[in-house]
């Protein structure tokens, strides 16, 4: 009968101490990363919208998605017949003033024979006033006709002064306007321009934003242009992580369209500036382990490594207590320093080693 008491005793302290000890853990030994999470979505590089600079319906459009386009090469072509009328009139003007600035045009012309006319004049009239004064010093002719030849000599030379003045003054005139005629039609090959929008880049045409038919607006993209080959990832950061960033760190990406997968990226740029509404900092990263069919504007999130650690004492990161305390008793805390973090173990660097039993709070 006692040893049947003594026996349930010992089961009985058994069992408590298996109550005492559930739920407990102790530390282990392995690898940890901290990783710093982003999402963003792939871009082309040189990706950029196409804005038309006039107002117009479009006509045609020279291109399609998918297609290869060159620098240079037309896209879509604007019907604006205000400048399609700008630029014949400065055609129109232009070879007006060509004909007329031409030393053999109907200006310069005239001019040139007016100055012949006033030259006859003003060598007759000169002739005759010579005459009259060689007379007049022989006491032949009267005063009054000597100044008569003297009157008709000087206004004849100014006549020819006048005549060779304005073929000066017009010639210049005229190769100003030649002038001004030629820019206007330069401005206006310019805006002929305007009405077929082009490629900035080699590139892929990846979106066709507008039909034919459609009014196209200097306030609208009328296309999306990049690059065919070359993609890389544009990440949003928050505020309180982009600290722990540098370029060159290791990044895995997982893409909805790739879905169970994560690619190798590495961070090539960040950006050293904050969006005030979003409060987040712009990371590029290019692909290391690139996905076979890739397209632009496709969402992916990313894990980005800044510290990783082959041996490290953890624990699961649901017993830490307030960021810097463990239970190494139902109610006694125990505080403790952090290292490493992932999403879901801490390393401890100080405070417990591997053989302290912890309770779960």
């Amino acid at each position: 009968m006692h040893q049947r008491i003594a026996v349930a005793a010992a089961l009985s302290i058994v069992l408590a101490a298996c109550q005492e000890k559930e739920g407990t853990i102790t530390p282990t030994k392995g690898p940890i990363t901290e990783s710093v999470y982003a999402s963003g979505i792939v871009k082309a590089d040189g990706q950029y919208q196409v804005f038309p600079t006039v107002n117009g319906t479009v006509i045609a459009l020279l291109v399609s998605e998918g297609d290869t386009v060159k620098a240079g090469q037309a896209l879509l072509q604007i019907d604006d017949r205000s400048s399609g009328l700008t630029e014949r009139n400065a055609d129109a003007q232009l070879r007006l003033l060509e004909q007329n600035a031409s030393d053999q045009g109907p200006v310069l012309a005239q001019l040139r024979s007016a100055i012949a006319q006033a030259r006859d004049k003003l060598t007759v009239d000169s002739t005759n006033y010579s005459r009259q004064q060689r007379l007049a010093e022989q006491g032949v002719g009267s005063k009054s006709e000597l100044e008569q030849r003297e009157l008709a000599y000087t206004t004849s030379r100014s006549g020819y002064d006048r005549a060779v003045k304005a073929l000066s003054e017009n010639r210049e005139r005229l190769r100003t306007e030649l002038e001004l005629a030629r820019n206007n039609r330069a401005i206006s090959a310019a805006g002929n321009s305007d009405r077929t929008p082009r490629s900035l880049i080699d590139g892929l045409v990846y979106d066709l934003l507008i039909e034919p038919g459609e009014l196209a607006t200097t306030q609208r993209p009328v296309a999306v242009i990049g690059s065919a080959t070359d993609l890389y990832l544009e990440l949003e950061v928050d505020e309180y992580d982009i600290r722990e960033l540098k370029p060159g760190q290791q990044a895995f990406v997982s893409l909805d369209s790739y879905a169970g997968k994560a690619f190798e990226a590495r961070i090539a740029r960040v950006i050293p500036y904050m969006d005030e509404r979003s409060r987040t900092f712009r990371v590029e990263a290019e692909f290391v382990d690139r996905p076979p069919t890739l397209y632009p504007n496709l969402t992916v999130e990313a894990s980005i490594v800044i510290r990783r650690k082959e041996d490290a004492l953890t624990i699961p990161a649901a017993y830490v207590v307030e960021g810097k305390y463990v239970l190494t008793g139902p109610d006694e805390r125990t505080p403790v320093t952090i290292g490493v973090k992932d999403m879901e173990k801490v390393e401890v660097l100080e405070g417990i080693d591997a053989g302290t039993q912890l309770y779960k709070p």
